[in-house]
């Protein structure tokens, strides 16, 4: 087949992206009746239809190229290209059309011409707007019509889409039609565009950079041009817009200037904005007729974006609306006064992030802050399923310029936000001047400082008084104060509050009827902070079930509304791993906290959170017989501690490694750690640091120095110290304190000699509490209490059914590689030259922490390898968990 030059497509630039998805898009599609490729200057409208064109050749299709301009709107030089194109394509030798022929005749010839073949004829009508008039568009419409030109086939490129009645092909199924959305760039296109480029830009500037032109060809082409010319290209980035010299000088010459002058002024006009609707408009301009040009954007080649919605947006390209904005500029036009009246706009229509934009776009920010007074203040943050954390961010970013004074409520937000994100400094400043402004009407604000008060205690790690707990009910019970995220927060903080004290029934009522109230403002993202709060109290209620499943309801509500890796996210997934450390779910906490904790570390936290995520690693480390580990991790956790201002987890820190001391053997050295860090002698008989009521984790002073005692064989002194922390209690301590305390105890009782009661307070410890999912309290204990407490069930006056229980509890699978042994064997005295040289190296990363499947790894072994390596040092060392191997190992001199 032969074509005429003339009606070949022009040859692609060496830098032509092959459009492989929107091809394979056309390709699969096949060929119809009209394929409408339609798109603003700039989107490489040409490129891919020169390309389908090459495709569709190779193919076999008869195709044929025609470039339109202004000339051809004449129908008769529309018709006459249409008829050389058409004689071109099919090897037609007829004579020419004589010159004086009419327009009807012409059309007639061309359908005469193209019914002489019925394979599909494809012609390509390039930059078809040029031609595009009434004249032009009518025969179109009568070419397509025409059921006997079916195997005609017509690709309209054009700007503006064609004005011909397309219902008809539509519901056969013979259009086609591709736009902006289809036409902008992917990153792996824009990638490929400057693959090329000597100077090229890195991964992230690529994808910045297609974020910013929105995939628009003649950007980044513009782009890829000025970092050719060895311009820098992190500066080049960074000013790039509408208004660079470069592009706004084609979108001047190539858009802006070919639109009649109401289509110019109406641009100029409303540039400040980046989207517009018709209501808007109307509001703003205070003019029907000029906001009905909004109607009309599409009949004009023009880079935007139709949105829809409730109001029918109009979206401008962000490259586009530079341009627009600096040529409103250089026309002197004032955007001040249309943005405040946007603001206002958006405030009524309840968009108030929006509302909030354009006021700071405006120069206006108290008028932004004044809207988010106007809007609750403080209570925004708890909004909707994500917060509105967004708008108290924007704020702050224009915070110099706002009298906050004037706005106590958006400066109490402030405040809040602060606090979230760790900037504690921050957050009492704001404090302070919220409490400076709602001194001049004070009665209007008080509830609203006392709530904030107490969720400020809780980030400054600060507990609410009795009196101001008081005061917070009372505000509750005031049918005046029925704003329902004002209560809910209130209950919220009542429940926290309530939590710290251990009165667990209470935070729990509070905490619940504080969800209830979120759900019913809409506040689900405040309602989410509440599982926190009630799973902690149903975990040291002895309620694990009930726990995990309020952990899981953060997570699952977080992970769908927020998304994973979010700082609530890590919230509840490291409360998680404290319940599954202590159930002996290793694995499952291990997984979690690994990265889980160290981002809660950086990012929206309190002490709670940061506490049980520490004592859930010290359970897994203490467990694995790594006490440097151990170290290590407060070594972390202690900076965390004091960066935050945290007093109560410095002081949880400091003693659980003077216990890690004891336990570890080095008695002096934990006593005199003790009396270096706030746990001396002198702290055993304060009643304030001995409240078990108020330390729901970790150690305190008199109970340390009852362990010192004991592993100092001081006896007496010990069980004189344990007694009067016992009785110094005003409040039942919470399950998990008291499977503690009923296990030192124990250990009190065995070490006494007394039998008889240890079997009763062990019976009444099997009994009364759900050991299976606290089983981790016992193990960490070691192997002296595991031993007596198996010593003691299997005396012959001792329960059966208790005694398999205990079994049950210590055998269980999920803690069989924690577990010591309770009554180990002498070791063979030739141990050490049976361990073969493969044994012995996987019993050095056995003593180090490692997993079975860490040292397979590190030794290129399988796991089952690894398997049979251990089973034959258990044998040869006469033990029967890991545990006790390395206790084995280091006690033969295996290990140093």
């Amino acid at each position: 087949m032969t074509i005429e030059t003339r009606f070949l497509p022009p040859v692609s630039t060496q830098h032509a992206v092959m459009r492989h998805a929107i091809l394979a898009q056309l390709q699969s599609a096949g060929v119809k009746r009209v394929t409408t490729i339609i798109a603003p200057a700039g989107y490489g409208k040409t490129s891919l239809a020169s390309q389908w064109f090459s495709s569709l050749r190779k193919e076999g299709f008869r195709v044929a190229w025609l470039p339109l301009d202004q000339e051809h709107g004449d129908p008769i030089v529309f018709l006459r290209m249409l008829l050389d194109a058409a004689s071109a394509t099919l090897s037609d030798d007829a004579p020419s059309a004589d010159g004086a022929m009419a327009a009807a005749s012409l059309l007639a010839m061309l359908a005469t011409r193209l019914r002489k073949t019925s394979s599909p004829v494809v012609l390509f009508l390039d930059d078809y707007h040029f031609a595009q008039t009434d004249e032009t568009e009518a025969i179109v419409a009568r070419l397509v019509v025409d059921r006997t030109l079916d195997h005609v086939k017509l690709v309209l490129i054009s700007r503006t889409p064609p004005r011909f009645p397309v219902s008809a092909l539509r519901l056969r199924g013979e259009l086609k039609q591709i736009n902006i959305a289809d036409l902008g760039f992917s990153e792996c296109e824009t990638a490929e565009l400057f693959a090329e480029q000597t100077a090229g830009l890195t991964r992230e500037q690529l994808v910045e950079l297609n974020k910013r032109t929105e995939g628009w060809v003649v950007a980044l082409q513009m782009v890829r041009l000025l970092v050719a010319e060895n311009k820098d290209s992190s500066a080049l980035l960074s000013s790039f817009g509408g208004s660079s010299v470069e592009m706004g000088t084609y979108l001047s010459e190539q858009v802006f200037s070919n639109l009649p002058a109401e289509i110019q002024d109406f641009l100029i006009k409303t540039s400040p904005f980046p989207a517009v609707c018709r209501s808007l408009l109307e509001t703003v301009f205070q003019s029907e007729d000029f906001a009905s040009v909004i109607g009309r954007l599409n009949e004009y080649a023009l880079p935007i974006a139709i949105l829809g919605g409730k109001f029918g947006w109009v979206r401008y390209h962000p490259v586009f609306n530079d341009f627009l904005k600096d040529e409103a500029s250089r026309r002197g036009l004032l955007t001040a006064p249309l943005l405040e009246k946007a603001a206002h706009w958006f405030q009524a229509q309840g968009d108030l992030d929006a509302a909030v934009r354009h006021a700071l776009m405006s120069g206006n920010a108290n008028l932004a802050a004044d809207i988010v007074e106007m809007s609750g203040g403080w209570r925004r943050v708890y909004v909707s399923s994500r917060g509105e954390t967004n708008l108290f961010n924007a704020i702050l970013s224009n915070v110099a310029l706002i009298d906050l004074a004037r706005f106590p409520l958006t400066t109490l937000g402030l405040a809040v936000v602060s606090a979230k994100a760790g900037q504690l400094d921050a957050a009492n400043h704001y404090m302070e001047i919220a409490e400076r402004g709602a001194s001049r009407s004070l009665e209007r604000y008080l509830c609203d400082l006392r709530v904030v008060r107490a969720l400020m205690g809780l980030y400054f790690d600060e507990q609410v008084s009795s009196e101001d707990l008081v005061g917070l009910e009372s505000d509750l019970a005031n049918p005046a104060n029925s704003e329902l995220v004002y209560r809910a927060l209130g209950l919220n903080m009542l429940c926290y509050n309530y939590l710290q004290r251990s009165e667990l029934d209470r935070a729990l009522h509070y905490g619940h009827v504080a969800i209830r109230v979120f759900r019913d403002a809409g506040a689900d993202f405040g309602a989410v902070h509440l599982y926190a709060h009630i799973g902690q109290a149903a975990y040291m209620g002895g309620d694990c079930a009930g726990a995990l499943e309020y952990y899981n309801t953060i997570i699952d509500e977080v992970q769908t509304n927020i998304g994973k890796g979010s700082d609530l996210d890590a919230l509840g997934q490291v409360l998680k791993a404290e319940l599954l450390a202590v159930r002996g779910d290793f694995d499952g906490a291990n997984d979690i906290l690994r990265w889980a904790l160290p981002h809660l570390e950086r990012h929206d936290a309190w002490f709670d959170v940061l506490a049980a995520g520490f004592m859930g690693q010290q359970i897994l480390s203490r467990l694995t017989g790594n006490a440097m580990a151990s170290h290590g991790l407060m070594d972390r956790a202690r900076p965390v501690a004091k960066r935050r201002g945290f007093d109560r987890l410095m002081r949880l820190i400091d003693g659980e490694r003077a216990l890690l001391l004891v336990q570890s053997g080095d008695v002096d050295q934990a006593i005199r750690y003790a009396e270096a860090n706030g746990f001396g002698k002198a702290t055993i008989r304060s009643e304030a640091d001995n409240d078990l009521a108020t330390h729901l984790r970790g150690t305190t002073p008199a109970l340390l120095w009852t362990r010192i005692y004991l592993a100092s064989g001081d006896i007496a002194q010990a069980r004189v110290t344990f007694e009067w922390l016992l009785a110094q209690q005003t409040k039942k301590p919470h399950v998990v304190r008291a499977i503690e305390l009923a296990l030192i105890d124990i250990l009190l009782l065995g070490t006494e000699g007394n039998r008889s009661m240890l079997s009763v307070r062990l019976a009444d410890l099997l009994l009364n509490f759900p050991l299976e999912d606290y089983r981790s309290l016992v193990l960490v204990e070691g192997a002296p209490l595991i031993s007596l407490l198996l010593e003691c069930a299997s005396s012959s006056g001792f329960s059966p059914v208790l005694r398999s229980r205990l079994q049950a509890m210590l055998s269980s699978s999920e803690t069989a590689q924690a577990l010591p042994d309770a009554a180990p064997q002498p070791t063979p005295a030739g141990a050490l030259d049976a361990l073969t040289e493969r044994e012995l190296a996987v019993m050095q990363l056995l003593s180090e922490g490692f997993s079975n499947k860490e040292i397979g790894r590190k030794l290129s072994l399988s796991d089952n390898t690894i398997k049979f390596h251990l089973r034959n040092i258990f044998t040869k060392l006469n033990v029967t968990t890991r545990t006790a191997a390395v206790t084995a190992a280091r006690s033969l001199g295996i290990l140093v």
